[in-house]
């Protein structure tokens, strides 16, 4: 039998792992060759990405897989109109072909399997192909329209006659799971681990575009412009994933660096920003997916959807998860200067909004978000200014103090404190006459309204409930002041 040749021609088999298959050679004509009743999508990061539709036909009596490029997908919507351009046709066997074609072979990038499933022919005439698809994400009717020729390929247009999809469920909250903090690391084959990254909680909607939600309900996606487009990089008809947005520095993450990312929306600003404080979302859940809420299945079959659904990209990370072994990786974390290590339980579903033991924090460097109700002034350079902010937690409805910080900070990092301050002062103490009686620092002290979130690092929490030799980090626009709570600086009993 002779070898399809346009397909054979393109392809060097000794460096790619396509199949070679074999077939005629000529293409079959999709207006006239027998059909078959399989077809697949498959998702394409070449060039540029697309989807390659190919449904089952005849060439005499070898099944082949007739071929269109198309590089917006299928359509989702009735009245849409995509290119889809005529390729060859592709052997049988690549109807399972996912991996990686290797640089400098055709086509070379990411091949993942969208969608697979059966197929019928409603319909043809002259240039009109109608056919139904039933699939594991796709189900309708849709018609692939012979337009012309264009660079000696044929142009179709592919458009949605009948969506045949069941009703997607109700999406979930945007509101992430929290976990609680653990005093040490521990190994227990019913948890897995993961790395804490020291950044910014986001949950990405992804569909046709993405729209990134911080942890207090703001939509932020407009100050990461080269996370905009993590909807292509998922194999997916929609998705909710859970993550966190961070900067790096020599390899390991840097709040600080993101910090001068987190405010800035000129859209100038950003493009110089991109290229010298870029960011990373690195996943690590999946809340929603294909129409279907996630939230009520185990960590363990969430995680299993979210590998299939992630291919990686200098922007787009998968946290890499350790099963059992918690004290290793909370080792291998000291050792690179991590913040920490989240510990979940396989069997816990996601407790949208909660704070949850399910979910465990175990931190190499102790850290906290604070309150910041006031300042105190500095002496020698810094005097005349902010020599020290005033931090609280709460403790039920009140405001309990937790002792100042003064370290930390450059220049800007005081400029920009002394701006936000400015524009909260108040006469209003945060605390009671006998705790600013009995805390020498507090005398004297300039008072501002509880709504500003500071990111510390400090080495313990005293027995008298101060942060020992803090350290500011940098503010952050993500969190209530109220989810600053005295509860979480001690650590819960390990299960």
């Amino acid at each position: 039998m002779e070898t399809m040749a346009e397909y054979e021609e393109k392809r060097r088999f000794d460096e790619t792992p396509e199949p070679e298959g074999a077939g005629a050679e000529a293409d079959v004509d999709p207006l006239t060759a027998p059909t078959g009743d399989s077809f697949v999508i498959q998702q394409h990061y070449a060039t540029r990405l697309h989807h390659d539709v190919r449904l089952e036909m005849l060439n005499g009596d070898t099944p082949v897989l007739v071929s269109w490029a198309v590089p917006k997908g299928l359509p989702r919507q009735r009245g849409e109109r995509h290119l889809a351009i005529r390729t060859e046709d592709h052997p049988f066997e690549y109807g399972t072909f996912e991996g990686t074609i290797p640089e400098g072979n055709y086509g070379a990038g990411e091949v993942r399997i969208f969608d697979h499933g059966t197929y019928e022919t409603v319909g043809r005439t002259d240039d009109r192909l109608t056919f139904r698809l039933d699939g594991d994400r796709l189900a309708g009717t849709y018609h692939l329209i012979k337009t012309g020729m264009e660079d000696d390929r044929e142009q179709w247009l592919a458009l949605l006659s009948e969506d045949h999809r069941p009703e997607p469920d109700e999406k979930p909250p945007l509101r992430p799971m929290l976990a609680t903090l653990a005093e040490r690391a521990f190994d227990n084959s019913a948890w897995s681990f993961e790395p804490k990254w020291d950044g910014i909680r986001a949950l990405a909607m992804c569909d046709v575009e993405t729209t990134l939600v911080s942890r207090n309900g703001n939509r932020v996606t407009a100050g990461y412009p080269e996370l905009q487009a993590l909807h292509d990089r998922l194999v997916a008809v929609d998705a909710i994933l859970d993550g966190e947005i961070v900067a790096f520095e020599d390899g390991r993450p840097s709040f600080q660096r993101l910090q001068g990312r987190m405010h800035v929306r000129d859209s100038r600003r950003l493009e110089q920003l991109v290229r010298s404080t870029p960011v990373v979302f690195m996943a690590f859940d999946l809340l929603y997916l294909d129409g279907v809420d996630l939230t009520g299945e185990p960590f363990t079959e969430r995680r299993r959807r979210l590998e299939e659904t992630v291919v990686a990209s200098d922007h787009l990370q998968l946290s890499p998860v350790v099963a059992g072994s918690g004290e290793a990786l909370y080792e291998a974390a000291r050792d690179q200067s991590l913040e920490g290590i989240i510990a979940k339980r396989n069997s816990s579903v996601y407790e949208t909004g909660k704070r949850s033991r399910s979910w465990l924090k175990i931190k190499v460097i102790l850290d906290a978000d604070v309150v910041i109700v006031g300042w105190s002034e500095g002496e020698g350079r810094r005097s005349g200014g902010i020599g020290s902010l005033v931090m609280a937690v709460y403790e039920g409805h009140r405001l309990r103090y937790v002792g100042n910080v003064g370290t930390g900070f450059d220049r800007a990092g005081l400029e920009d404190a002394a701006e936000r301050l400015s524009a909260l002062a108040t006469s209003d103490a945060p605390f009671d006459a006998k705790t600013i009686r009995s805390n020498r620092e507090l005398r004297g002290a300039h008072w501002a309204e509880p709504s500003l979130v500071a990111h510390i690092e400090h080495r313990e929490l005293t027995a008298a409930g101060k942060l020992r030799a803090p350290a500011f980090k940098g503010f952050r626009d993500d969190k209530d002041p109220r989810e600053c709570t005295f509860d979480q600086l001690t650590p819960a009993e390990l299960p």
